[in-house]
């Protein structure tokens, strides 16, 4: 079984793909640019992915931390592709910094009780 630290930096290291590729872009230019927004889903996608693989107990312990959310969108992203609110992955975009300051918090404390 693979440490669940892995998964954690494996979405950390997704979270900075998104950012590096939407940052200084306006809204206007991420909706037009399909290739950014498939890609940014894409992410989107393997970041809700990778959570499912964190044991549900750290999840529990770590209530802070919108897990469920980004499962859910993962489904949409995977089963209603076409369905996709542009305007809501724009807003999650945005809120992956946060994401990302809770997942190396996280890592930080995780790291000091082992």
């Amino acid at each position: 079984m693979l440490d669940y630290k892995i998964y954690l930096k494996e979405i950390i290291s997704m979270i900075e793909k998104v950012e590096s590729s939407t940052s200084g872009i306006t809204f206007d230019n991420f909706e037009k640019n399909s290739d950014l927004f498939d890609a940014t889903l894409m992410r989107i996608h393997f970041i809700g992915e990778t959570i499912k693989s964190i044991p549900y107990s750290l999840k529990k312990k770590h209530k802070e931390i919108r897990w469920r959310s980004f499962e859910r969108l993962r489904n949409i992203i995977s089963h209603k592709y076409s369905n996709v609110n542009k305007n809501i992955i724009w807003d999650v975009v945005q809120k992956l910094p946060k994401l990302k300051e809770q997942i190396k918090a996280m890592l930080e404390k995780e790291q000091n009780i082992i």
